[in-house]
């Protein structure tokens, strides 16, 4: 419940405001009442104020100056102010101060509850969010401390295919990485894609909240504690659950847990979210597996809040033989080509001593391939289309007759790959410039993500790791730097640089331009020499 102070020097309109607005409906418990700055003032030392409604026109001291006390014994508290007149001084200054909005009188009461339902929304968010910060603060440190210890290293590296387990080396890699006894094990990653937040988060905010996720994936998918939860150096949110059993009814069972999940993660964290579960691996085999995971993120661009299973891998036996396909990943994006055409020239030959190998099997081999190839030209915002179809011997709908065609496309593909994979504009350039473009309209990053054709989760990772910071601070950044420039380099009226940038609650704008520079547009207008700014 929540606590109203209204302060006006006419008692008969603090007393419209008190019986003209449902206060229980907008969950207020308490409504005080002050006809001065001072009286205003005594109230706050008695009791804390959520939200203040106060005519700025008073004979003992105005609204405005009261706010300044009030900024500074009360930061928390929203002011909506109320004046008979559009005195620009006087508005100016109440949203240099940070008022929450002013409405003119004579005041509708609709208007005023409506208005008053936004502001206590706001500060409902303001202490979620410090809630959660306070919540989650000490162990994301920790984490944040600790993130590079050997475990993280060993799994990172085998997803990403840095290191590849075989019945040779193993042992080594796992004493190496202090985790001996686990060559046997059974593993079942599940992938947490973070689809899109409720509300605007900072890039650190974000970071805190992606921890409280991936806190509450260990608490609800993890129950035997048997497991690691991790972020991959890419952003990705990877849950590796040991020993599970992959029979029905344990995977009914995790399915189950995470729609509880899925539902938890958007009434206390404030996200979208979709758990993407694997198959039963090794070590020999999860990378691959988690790069199938990563395929059905990257393919899923509608559906949020949902549950997804792998498939059951095809009939056909070259499945064995499938190359970590991930590892070629890493290889291409890397620029290391002379080391993928061995990789690829080494695994043809192992498949020319398969027994009875089929067309069908070279089909299953050439449809993992291009899977692979799909992956890395959407990620970097490549058409395979446009680039494949003049492409002789490697068009799209081409099926290999034998092991030498097989390896001649696939080594004319992987070239071609790696001549375009730098020259063409990265997906991330052409976000930046539709932000540019659009600054004027609302942008979510469900709409950035469409216009790429990419799943919202897998951009929101790419644009942090190339740009170092979230689509939702770039956009504001790059919403207030067009504000500036329009601010110190015209005369156009503050108000209306406002609104040709999509802000038509001024003080919402106002608020923004202070977050990222500190100073208000008025103060920042006054101190480039433009003395005759006016709304």
């Amino acid at each position: 419940m929540y606590k109203a102070l209204i302060v006006d020097d006419e008692i008969y309109a603090v007393m419209g405001i008190r019986s003209g607005v449902n206060w229980q409906d907008l969950q207020v418990s308490e409504v005080y009442e002050a006809y001065n700055m001072r009286d205003a003032l005594r109230v706050f030392e008695r009791t804390p104020i959520d939200v203040m409604v106060c005519d700025i026109e008073m004979p003992r001291g105005t609204g405005i100056e009261l706010l300044e006390r009030v900024n500074e014994i009360s930061p928390g508290t929203e002011t909506i102010f109320l004046t008979a007149h559009s005195a620009f001084d006087f508005m100016k200054r109440a949203i240099q101060l940070d008022g929450f909005d002013y409405l003119l009188k004579p005041i509708e009461f609709d208007v005023l509850q409506e208005t008053i339902a936004k502001a206590l929304q706001s500060i409902r968010q303001e202490r979620e969010l410090l809630q959660l910060r306070e919540q989650y603060k000490p162990y994301y440190e920790m984490w944040r401390r600790k993130k590079t210890l050997l475990t993280d290293k060993f799994w990172n590296d085998l997803l990403s295919g840095r290191i590849v387990c075989s019945a040779d080396n193993i042992a080594g890699i796992l004493e190496e990485h202090e985790l001996t006894g686990l060559q046997d094990a059974v593993f079942l990653p599940v992938l947490v894609s973070v689809e899109s937040w409720l509300r605007e988060f900072s890039t650190k905010d974000e970071e805190m909240m992606e921890y409280a996720v991936r806190k509450g994936a260990s608490e609800m998918l993890l129950l035997t504690g048997q497991g690691e939860v991790i972020q991959t150096k890419q952003g990705v949110n990877v849950v590796i659950i040991v020993g599970a059993d992959g029979g029905a009814e344990a995977m009914n069972e995790l399915h189950s847990r995470c729609e509880s999940y899925i539902r938890d993660c958007r009434k206390y964290f404030s996200c979208n979210v979709s758990c993407y579960i694997g198959k039963s691996s090794t070590l020999y085999d999860i990378a691959e597996t988690y790069r199938r995971l990563l395929q059905m993120e990257y393919n899923n661009l509608n559906k949020s809040n949902q549950v997804y299973t792998l498939a059951a891998a095809g009939p056909y036996s070259i499945r064995t033989m499938i190359p970590r396909l991930s590892a070629w990943t890493f290889l291409l994006e890397q620029g290391k080509l002379d080391e993928l055409q061995r990789e690829i020239r080494c695994l043809i030959a192992e498949m020319s001593g398969i027994p009875g190998l089929s067309i069908v099997e070279l089909e299953g081999f050439r449809h993992e391939f291009m899977q692979m190839v799909h992956y890395i030209l959407h990620k970097n915002g490549l058409s395979a289309f446009e680039l494949f179809q003049d492409q002789e011997g490697i068009l799209l709908n081409a099926r290999p007759r034998s092991l030498e065609q097989l390896e001649a496309s696939t080594l004319r593909a992987v070239q071609v790959i790696y001549d375009q994979l730098h020259q063409n504009h990265s997906v991330v350039q052409r976000v930046q410039y539709y932000i540019t473009e659009h600054l004027h309209e609302p942008i979510t990053r469900e709409q950035l993500a469409g216009c790429v054709h990419l799943n919202p989760a897998y951009l929101s990772r790419l644009f942090k790791r190339e740009v170092g910071e979230s689509i939702t601070d770039y956009i504001l950044h790059a919403r207030m730097s067009r504000a500036k420039e329009l601010i110190t380099g015209s005369t156009i009226p503050i108000s209306n640089v406002a609104r040709s940038l999509g802000y038509h609650n001024f003080s919402h704008f106002s608020k923004m331009f202070r977050k990222v520079y500190h100073t208000s547009p008025q103060q920042c207008r006054q101190q480039s020499g433009k003395m005759n700014q006016h709304l």
